[in-house]
């Protein structure tokens, strides 16, 4: 389960050489298993080969009883091949005639066919040596029966010993070459998977930061007024629940201001609602201005926006809506608009009686609807 803990490039890492990984050591795996499969077969008939070589030419001398022809035979076979270490001629039951070499390191048992043992640095070869006897009827004239094959009796054997030296360095030689063709198929797998896995993930990353550029662009528009670039009513609405958990659990200060453009309608009906709109932007132009970096400007609906004024009391809050008032009347007129325009400001300030965003809203909006009742161009406090 570590794999899960790697993240997605070690995954698609992984997964990309694994295969690559298990392929190559398969393919040098089964060529090394049958490669030394064969080593070892030829080395086994060459063993057969010379066994029978020597045993075929010592019979006669071994029948004639003329053991210096047998010491030739070992002496000269065992030099004209380094890799024999031992040859020996034995009698019908098993006592060495004569001897080229060390003493045998495996005594095999006596049998009248070919045996071969591999031991841990020898292998040994143990051949019969027969000699055929023509079956005769004691008459001249009585031909020999052809399709009966002539009966043999034993009189000895030869017993080869070869070192497997040179065929475990040969082995081992192959197992170098295999490895380092493994190591070097590795590194290619490798090193073309990382080049798979870095394009994909270039892919991925172009993709994913594609895909967190559209989901900050439509979160920030499901949060953002479109015509203004102000907090929308969403914002607003859950700015002001945070704050006002934080203003229950601190006791700590917080004020709600809502203002709303005066005869906006008016507006929209005489000059059209392109001058209204620059009426709006430059509205929430001056209250983002009017107000510190830690407050909260939003766009509520229509010609009503709200003020969200955290660390601010009730007597902070009026200062500050009067200073957004006097800044609206005194602005300079818009283009495409006779007359400057003014807004009414409602202040309410949090209670921890009435702990909720309903009843901060709805004094914040008491006050405000106040100010309009009151001729407009002013400040009311709930």
């Amino acid at each position: 389960m570590k794999l899960l803990h790697f993240g997605f490039r070690g995954r698609l890492l992984f997964g990309a050489v694994l295969p690559a990984l298990v392929m190559v050591a398969l393919l040098e795996a089964v060529f090394l298993n049958r490669y030394q499969a064969d080593l070892e077969f030829v080395f086994q008939e060459r063993g057969h080969a010379i066994a029978r070589q020597i045993g075929a030419a010592a019979e006669y001398a071994l029948f004639s009883g003329s053991h210096e022809t047998l010491g030739m035979l070992a002496d000269g076979t065992r030099q004209g091949d380094p890799a024999i270490v031992s040859v020996s001629v034995l009698d019908p039951y098993g006592q060495p005639l004569v001897r080229s070499g060390r003493s045998p390191q495996q005594m095999l048992p006596l049998v009248a066919t070919l045996q071969v043992v591999n031991g841990e640095h020898v292998t040994t070869v143990q051949t019969p040596i027969q000699q055929a006897v023509l079956p005769l009827d004691g008459s001249l004239t009585t031909a020999v029966d052809a399709t009966r094959p002539p009966r043999s009796q034993i009189t000895g054997y030869i017993v080869v010993e070869i070192s497997r030296e040179e065929l475990s360095a040969r082995k081992r030689e192959m197992l170098q070459i295999t490895l380092a063709i493994m190591l070097g198929g590795l590194l290619l797998a490798s090193w073309l998977s990382l080049q798979i896995s870095a394009s994909v993930l270039t892919s991925l990353d172009v993709a994913s930061k594609a895909l967190r550029r559209q989901k900050e662009s439509a979160e920030m528009l499901a949060r953002t007024d479109v015509l203004t670039g102000l907090a929308n009513r969403r914002a607003l609405d859950e700015a002001a629940q945070l704050e006002i958990q934080r203003a229950q659990r601190y006791a700590a200060p917080l004020a709600l201001v809502m203002a709303d453009l005066d005869y906006f309608k008016a507006i929209n009906d005489k000059y059209g609602h392109h001058v209204g709109d620059l009426v709006l932007q430059d509205f929430a132009r001056i209250l983002t201005e009017s107000v510190r970096n830690v407050d909260l400007v939003g766009r509520w609906g229509g010609e009503e926006f709200a003020i969200l004024m955290p660390g601010t009391d009730l007597e902070e809050a009026v200062r500050a809506a009067e200073r957004m008032r006097v800044a609206v009347a005194t602005a300079p007129r818009i283009e495409g608009l006779a007359c400057g325009y003014t807004a009414s400001f409602g202040v309410a300030a949090f209670r921890q009686e009435t702990p909720t965003l309903f009843s901060l809203l709805g004094r914040a909006d008491a006050a405000l609807y106040d100010a309009k009742n009151k001729g407009r161009n002013r400040v009311e406090v709930e």
